[in-house]
């Protein structure tokens, strides 16, 4: 999520009932667009996809953000036929508590992007929520994912827009020269073979983690589970790259803190575990 116009969905009447311990079964209102907005909520095969992936700032081609987009929907605002916000939702799969009782849908928020400072982040979620609730026919949890700097965690704190929070985890990242976390390629790096277009899983005597290319062009992994010790030299290697990064609680031996604040939260639960990692094809922004 960006920081900018998604904390101000906090301070919606719905959001406030729906961040209390149990959530809420209310249907969350309809807002009406501004005059000259349209909302929309597309699937990757009905996309221009060029056009999406100028706007977000990635450079996977049409072919591989439709094969990384599969399944998925994508909320799109638009003010005067421009795209000006956007986003990515995972529908998890339904979990079950006993045979005649299901827990609610999770959706997983990815890809928030929009023009800054001119509240199209907020119209497109207060547009995106009411979609989520008619989508499954009731309630839903909508996880999400919050990179923040020291001084925009504390910003987001004292404003409240911590409510949601689940958990606090930390960005880690590791290169094999040990060379200080910056999040800019080394000069002259190229890639050492075609990139894996999706989520791939890497897998050793000592362990095993699943990476996604940043699609970027930038040289990094994203680590999306990690189990054991797996060799991290042969996994950069095999992938392509040169740094790889990840966010949990405590980084794995050889990576350091990147100096993100990494918030996992989760809006409307309605009780029963939630998940603090998941596997996607997240599209990465610049």
């Amino acid at each position: 999520m960006e920081g900018s116009d998604s904390g101000m969905i906090w301070d919606e009447p719905w959001t406030q009932i729906a961040l209390q311990p149990g959530g809420t079964t209310i249907p969350p209102p309809k807002t009406p667009l501004e005059a000259g907005q349209r909302f929309e909520v597309l699937l990757a095969s009905k996309l221009d996809l060029g056009l999406w992936a100028d706007f977000v700032g990635t450079r996977w081609t049409r072919q591989e953000l439709a094969q990384r987009l599969e399944g998925a929907f994508i909320p799109c605002l638009w003010f005067r036929e421009q795209l000006v916000a956007t986003c990515v939702l995972r529908r998890r799969p339904l979990e079950t508590t006993c045979v005649l009782r299901r827990r609610p849908p999770i959706w997983i928020l990815e890809t928030l992007r929009a023009k800054e400072r001119q509240g199209y982040g907020r119209a497109l979620l207060r547009a995106t929520i009411p979609w989520l609730y008619a989508a499954d026919g009731g309630p839903f949890t909508m996880m999400y994912v919050w990179e923040l700097s020291l001084p925009g965690l504390v910003s987001a704190w004292t404003r409240g827009w911590l409510t949601s929070a689940t958990r606090l985890q930390y960005g880690w990242s590791w290169t094999e020269d040990g060379a200080p976390c910056g999040f800019c390629p080394g000069q002259g790096w190229e890639p050492l073979g075609p990139r894996l277009t999706l989520p791939t899983l890497f897998q050793d005597a000592s362990g095993s983690a699943v990476v996604s290319d940043s699609g970027l062009g930038d040289g990094w992994g994203y680590i999306s589970i990690v189990r054991g010790a797996p060799n991290w030299s042969a996994i950069a290697k095999k992938g392509g790259w040169r740094y790889l990064w990840m966010r949990s609680a405590v980084g794995p031996t050889g990576f350091r803190w990147s100096g993100e604040f990494i918030v996992v939260g989760a809006l409307n639960h309605r009780g029963g575990p939630l998940p603090s990692e998941w596997i996607t094809a997240e599209i990465a922004s610049a």
